[in-house]
């Protein structure tokens, strides 16, 4: 989880947004990560330097938060490219760069094209696969990761992410390939799941330009000064035999220690090579035209929302909790400023520890909306069981509330609410993967069965299957959001909202088509709304 030193937000480079962490001041520190994972795996990495470096640790291209970059198969060189667009747009000049494994390619290939950008490099494991070992891993090593229909996919990405403790590459069983590493517990294998859930199939892209990066042999070639470091307890120990002579400016040592002993050899490489006083970097959010995400510091936590500024008049969009957010491509495109909220729990917004209640939704809706449109006169559009924010909302905003707009609202009454809460998917992580092929049924089922009913032929919904991808996006919301499942779904399991929908002073719109619209109640609250 986020620590209290460091921030995150995000940046817009050309039509990518990069997602990035950040904190302290000083000569800048960047971090690049491995594959599959993302800048979350600094976040101590970043508060221990933070004293005396300005860290930036950002999401490389197509991981954790940040976009893909738009090449089918970048290769090393546009990651690396990548990384010197996010260090222009952020106006950093020189920087220190430190890279584990894929990072470590990415930071080598850097330090080729642009020595002059770093004071030093600091790789943890350079990798120098030969051509036998690039072609078996491409091969094997990367399978595509598409979501079945039946949630096998899940089964075999948990047993993939512990194999990969037992045997190096994990796709080979060999006693050769066999690595004595500390296994995974539960909730580690759930972590190490969960990084490849956040990209899907866009796993591949960072190993894939690994190992098919050809230019290794350059770490011969450069000209900045630049450590190698291979730790005792990392499986690329074996690739220092690997490498080629290297001048005087590079230096390739073990380091017997483990992290720890990384960590104070980078206090003694930093202050040597970045003494020169720094500039301040501007790293808080920036508006730009268009859509662009941005970070919202609320009083429950870091809030991800896209922004699209306009004019005087506001809409705010709320997508269903314990859903995917709102693909943007199916708002509106208007004059209005638009601000789509990731909820706490969900998406960028997943790194809030705050109960996911009833009260910190609302305590996140109102900083959103002082932040981004403080003033404005405001539309609310609420998405399925969103509808319960609807009404403490509305008489937050008081008169600058002028419309809400509901799609498939929540309508339920009081032994549906408890039904409801009763059948949620148990959220407990299990030592074999368990919740997830839970949590895949339920939101896969809820779609063919009212899920406020017991399951039944009478809850039977007469509807054609969901769509696969979708169940697969929301199911990873059901996994972030985790053991707050039932705070969450507490907050928005209220019973006759209608009555306190007809009770708003403002026009009410409701959006339902007839299977969507359980025993009629949108068309007969729609009627009454008409009425009134």
């Amino acid at each position: 989880m986020q620590t209290a030193t460091t921030s995150r937000q995000f940046i817009r480079i050309g039509d990518r947004t990069v997602h990035y962490r950040y904190a302290g001041q000083g000569p800048v520190l960047m971090l690049l990560h491995q594959s599959p994972q993302n800048s979350r795996m600094w976040l101590q990495m970043i508060e221990r330097f933070a004293d005396r470096y300005t860290v930036i640790a950002p999401d490389t291209p197509g991981f954790g938060y940040s976009d893909a970059l738009a090449d089918a198969a970048p290769g090393i060189d546009r990651f690396a490219e990548a990384t010197l667009e996010l260090a222009d747009a952020l106006g950093i000049e020189r920087f220190a760069l430190f890279g584990m494994h894929t990072g470590g390619l990415i930071g080598m290939h850097l330090a080729w094209i642009a020595p002059e950008r770093l004071h030093c490099l600091i790789i943890d494991g350079y990798a120098l696969f030969n051509d036998a070992e690039r072609a078996r891993y491409t091969d094997r090593y990367l399978p595509p990761f598409v979501p079945s229909w039946d949630g096998g996919h899940l089964r075999w990405l948990w047993s993939r992410m512990r194999e990969q403790l037992y045997f190096f590459p994990w796709c080979d069983p060999s006693a050769e390939c066999a690595i004595a590493l500390q296994p995974y517990d539960a909730q580690g294998t759930h972590g190490a799941a969960m990084d490849i859930l956040d990209v899907g199939d866009n796993y591949r892209s960072g190993y894939g330009a690994a190992f098919r990066y050809t230019e290794r042999q350059r770490v011969g070639e450069l000209r900045c000064p630049s450590w190698l470091i291979y730790r005792h307890d990392d499986v690329l120990l074996s690739h220092r035999q690997r490498l080629p002579a290297l001048p005087d400016n590079v230096i390739s040592v073990e380091e017997p220690d483990g992290v720890e002993g990384l960590h104070r050899r980078m206090d003694a490489i930093l202050q040597q090579t970045t003494s020169a006083p720094a500039l301040p970097v501007a790293l808080a959010a920036r508006e730009v035209p268009g859509w662009s995400r941005r970070i919202v510091d609320t009083p429950v936590g870091e809030v991800a929302v896209w922004l699209q500024r306009g004019g005087d008049d506001a809409v705010l969009h709320i997508h269903a909790p314990g859903q995917a957010p709102l693909p943007l491509a199916a708002l509106p495109v208007d004059a209005c400023t638009r601000i789509a909220i990731e909820l706490p729990g969900h998406a960028g917004s997943a790194e809030i520890t705050t109960p996911l209640s009833a009260q910190t939704m609302q305590a996140a809706l109102r900083a959103v909306i002082d932040a981004l449109a403080a003033g404005q006169a405001i539309a609310v559009h609420a998405h399925e069981a969103a509808v319960a924010y609807v009404p403490a909302l509305a008489q937050w905003l008081g008169s600058r509330l002028k419309e809400v707009v509901l799609h498939q609202p929540w309508l339920l009454q009081s032994d549906e609410c408890k039904t409801l809460l009763a059948r949620l998917p148990d959220p407990a992580i299990h030592a074999a993967g368990g919740h997830m092929a839970e949590a895949w049924q339920w939101e896969r089922e809820r779609h063919l069965l009212w899920p406020w009913l017991q399951p039944s032929a009478a809850a039977r919904r007469l509807v054609a299957a969901p769509d696969t991808a979708q169940v697969h996006a929301n199911l990873v919301e059901l996994l972030r959001i985790g053991a707050q499942l039932p705070e969450l779904f507490k907050g928005v399991a209220l019973a006759d909202c209608d009555q306190q929908l007809l009770a708003l002073q403002v026009p009410v719109t409701l959006h339902a088509q007839p299977q969507d619209d359980y025993q009629g109640r949108t068309a007969a609250l729609a009627a009454q709304l008409a009425t009134r």
